[in-house]
């Protein structure tokens, strides 16, 4: 019991932190492609596009600790 709600507290923290980044990732490419006349606009468009590759291993570890909430307990009494 404890173990699964420890779980949901650290699959929702998980899920902001996502969300941060998700946002910072957006803002970076953002920011990026509406500067292309400058010499260095590459650089926000890629930092957003290495960002946006680590929010999805982000998510794949949020939907695992959602699956091992949901998986049933082999051992209840230890």
């Amino acid at each position: 019991m404890i173990k699964k709600l420890a779980l949901l507290f650290l699959l929702f923290f998980l899920s902001i932190f996502t969300l941060y980044l998700i946002f910072l990732s957006i803002t970076s490419i953002s920011i990026g492609l509406t500067n292309i006349e400058r010499s260095g606009f590459w650089m926000p468009i890629l930092c957003g596009l290495l960002i946006f590759c680590l929010t999805i291993f982000m998510i794949r570890l949020i939907l695992y600790i959602f699956r091992q909430t949901k998986a049933k307990d082999k051992y209840p009494y230890i």
